[in-house]
């Protein structure tokens, strides 16, 4: 997809590079948050980064033999920042770039919950990108139990995909959903190995070598648990 949204000339790349700033705007702008500027001035600078990767072909140096996407990302918007501070109002400079509809207000409530936190702004972006993966991969998943009619399906065994959930409240579900506790149990392992495999498809998207995969799922883990 990076490679894609790379090819000025090719009619699918304005609709990767719409996804990629869905899927890298809130750690974008959270990084930018960090380094001291308010939320209007981190808006402007994070949309300045989506226009400087356009008008620069900024994917186009991007090596997937020289290591993962998000580090790639990183180094470019911290070099971006540096080089950039205050500009102008990005309504102003954005040309022909047309923006992605985002809430602000939803950034900035996730942004003050994370004040507190000790690490620093790259330790964050980590964190930050990490919640994003694993979060596509919870839709995607969702959008299999949609696709199959088992939305319900879905809704009632989400709590259970994390490993930690307690086995012995299945027969409460049983019972509401009608199954037997056999059922259940088979249901919400068959979900995690699928959820298993969906995240290592988002994960393999930002990876050159698939041996790194399991490597990046273990850094993602290790991210949202600091």
């Amino acid at each position: 997809m990076v490679l894609r949204a790379s090819d000025l000339e090719s009619q699918a790349a304005q609709r990767d590079m719409e996804h990629l700033c869905r899927a890298c705007w809130y750690p974008i702008y959270a990084f930018v948050r960090r380094q001291g500027y308010s939320p209007e001035d981190a808006q402007d600078l994070a949309q300045g980064f989506f226009v400087h990767v356009l008008e620069n072909n900024v994917l186009a140096h991007a090596d997937p033999e020289r290591g993962r996407f998000r580090s790639f990302l990183l180094g470019a918007l911290r070099h971006f920042v540096s080089n950039e501070a205050r500009k102008q109002r990005t309504e102003k400079r954005g040309g022909r770039v047309t923006f992605v509809p985002l809430d602000a207000n939803d950034d900035e409530e996730r942004f003050d919950r994370e004040l507190a936190h000790p690490d620093s702004p790259e330790k964050l972006f980590e964190r930050n990108w990490a919640e994003n993966l694993l979060q596509r991969a919870v839709k995607a998943l969702e959008a299999d139990y949609v696709n199959a009619g088992k939305l319900h399906l879905f809704t009632a065994l989400q709590p259970y995909l994390a490993g930690s959930a307690n086995p012995n409240s299945y027969e409460e579900l049983a019972k509401t959903l009608g199954m037997s506790t056999g059922t259940i149990a088979v249901s919400v392992y068959r979900m995690r190995r699928r959820y298993g495999e969906l995240l290592r498809e988002e994960i393999a998207q930002t990876v050159e070598n698939p041996a790194d995969i399991e490597q990046e799922i273990r850094m993602l883990l290790e991210a949202v648990a600091s």
